[in-house]
């Protein structure tokens, strides 16, 4: 389903192909994760026993594009050894021969809190390099408050699959995360990231990447700051480009998104305590967004540094980017409101938000914002096909907006109203670029039918 809504709008076939799955040309492609996984087993079983003192002799090179077993370099995976050596041996055997697949087998590896690495920032997954569990029993886990990221992955080409990460309730320093991702052309899949105390997943800058499949449980309560579960944001200052979050479950933590024609879709946030369940940057650093196909809900009150360090109401969804496509998403039972829409020139279409604003008055379903200090807006986009009931307001808007087209919404069932305070200002046509993406949006099956007709109806104007 979330590829039908990407082909709508994408428009790209390298991009819609890598999203869903036709072609792997640019990852793992030897292997599927379930044979590899498979794979890791096996190995598990022939590795040379650790007891026995010959893993440590053994420590095989392999070939470009082979395959290596942590065992085999060490690794016992008892929940007690400290198995961050024979991890960082392996990685490094498959990246100096330049490129491989290092395989862990089910156990409970305890890595240290300076993570996987030699050095303070050291990556430790470089180009060509494939770290593969056997499922959720391959599980790495934090020996103590985290002084690095447990896992930094820089260069080409590399991915992350099929782990679990444990850690273990600690708050590191900020900055730091689970799994660290630089570079491009690269998959984190498949993961779990357990009692993650900061963020879980963090990616800076890249091109052409993809955060899919994973599992995240935030359960920390009133760490300082509360932050997410996946953050996307710059690399000195090169900010991400095509870079896709798609089908992941966040719980306890919502994401965070910057860059150019990036896709968050499929994603499943509920109770996220900082900012909102999907928040998007706005301009310079972010343009071009597709939010499609996500659920947020449960967003509650939580640490906002952005207002001063007070609890702020948690929004469903918060989008400041210009030129974005906010489609058949659903915002329920958040404190704050269900969508809050920042950027000019966006369309958002077939979205439904309900009991939001639990506990607090005044919040809405959408919201079309206002940032004058930042010089943005949502003037000049179009709401087409939504629904919000069971809030106090269907619909809201910022003074100083113009040029919002509201087309077929329902904005009724609400305890205090359908909208208030609608833009001034006259209707300007669409740009060719809008009147382009709602002509392929129009055409998705899986687009609500109030959403679509009305489309279409507007299109034949």
């Amino acid at each position: 389903m979330v590829a039908k809504y990407v082909s709508c709008f994408v428009g790209r076939a390298h991009r819609l192909l890598f999203f869903v799955g036709c072609t792997a040309s640019v990852l793992v492609a030897v292997q599927t994760p379930s044979s590899l996984a498979a794979s890791a087993a096996t190995e598990s079983s022939t590795a040379n026993d650790p007891g026995t003192g010959t893993a440590a002799t053994a420590s095989p090179a392999p070939e470009n594009g082979g395959q290596v077993n942590v065992k085999a370099y060490g690794a016992v995976g008892d929940g007690v050894t400290n198995d961050t050596a024979a991890f960082t041996k392996a990685l490094a055997a498959c990246a100096e021969a330049g490129g491989g697949t290092c395989l862990v087998p089910e156990g409970t590896y305890l890595i240290s809190p300076s993570g996987i690495t030699n050095s303070p920032h050291k990556p430790s997954v470089l180009s060509g390099v494939h770290l593969i569990g056997a499922g959720q029993n391959s599980i790495l886990k934090v020996a103590g408050m985290p002084t690095d990221h447990l896992l930094l992955c820089e260069g080409d080409n590399w991915s992350v699959q099929n782990l679990t990460f444990d850690m273990g309730d600690y708050t590191p320093p900020v900055g730091l995360a689970a799994i660290a991702c630089k570079g491009n052309n690269w998959r984190v899949s498949n993961c779990a990231i357990v009692k993650s105390g900061r963020w879980a997943i963090a990616a800076f800058g890249g091109n052409n990447w993809s955060i899919e499949r994973n599992v995240i449980r935030r359960t920390v309560p009133g760490a300082r700051p509360i932050v997410g579960a996946i953050l996307v944001t710059r690399r000195e200052e090169v900010w991400p480009s095509h870079g896709r979050v798609i089908d992941n479950i966040c719980e306890g933590g919502g994401i965070t998104f910057a860059g150019d024609d990036g896709i968050i879709a499929g994603n499943r946030i509920s109770r996220s305590g900082y900012g909102s369940g999907i928040f998007v940057q706005g301009s310079p650093s972010t343009h071009s967004p597709t939010i499609t196909g996500n659920i947020c809900s449960e967003g509650s009150s939580g640490y906002d540094d952005s207002q001063g360090g007070k609890l702020w109401s948690v929004n469903g969804f918060e989008v400041w980017a210009p030129d974005a496509v906010v489609c058949n998403n659903i915002a329920h039972h958040n404190d704050g409101g269900g969508f809050a829409i920042g950027g000019p020139n966006s369309i958002v279409i077939g979205n439904k938000a309900y009991n939001n604003g639990r506990g607090h008055r005044g919040y809405a379903g959408f919201n079309a914002r206002i940032n004058a200090a930042k010089g943005t807006s949502a003037s000049h986009s179009i709401f087409i096909g939504n629904s919000s009931y069971d809030q106090d307001l269907g619909y809201k808007e910022g003074a100083g907006l113009s040029d919002i087209k509201q087309i077929g919404n329902d904005y009724n069932h609400n305890r205090m109203g359908a909208g208030k305070s609608f833009s001034a200002g006259g209707q300007m046509p669409l740009s060719p670029d809008m009147k382009s993406k709602l002509r392929a949006l129009a055409e998705s099956s899986d687009l609500p039918d109030n959403a679509r007709q009305a489309a279409h109806s507007y299109l034949a104007r």
